[in-house]
C-alpha cells in the first residue's frame, strides 16, 4: 500500500495514521469532513480546519500491488 499526501507534515507520526496539518494555520486534523470512494485505488478526504475554517482535500491511492 502507497499513501500519498497532498500537504506538508509537521509531526512523524502524522505519516502513518494519515492525518494533515493545516496548510494555513498548521493545526492538526482529527478526521476529514467526509470521504469519497472515486475508485478501486482512490479515495478523497475533504478537511475543513476547526481553527482557520480552511478547507482542501487530499487523495489517497493504493497500489495495485496491494489490491
Amino acid at each position: 500500500m502507497t499513501l500519498h499526501l497532498a500537504v506538508p507534515m509537521s509531526h512523524v507520526h502524522e505519516r502513518y495514521f494519515g492525518r494533515p496539518s493545516c496548510p494555513k494555520c498548521g493545526d492538526l486534523m482529527m478526521a476529514p469532513e467526509s470521504s469519497e470512494f472515486l475508485s478501486v485505488y482512490d479515495i478523497r478526504h475533504i478537511w475543513v480546519c476547526d481553527g482557520c475554517d480552511y478547507q482542501f482535500k487530499t487523495l489517497i491511492r493504493f497500489s495495485a500491488a496491494a489490491a
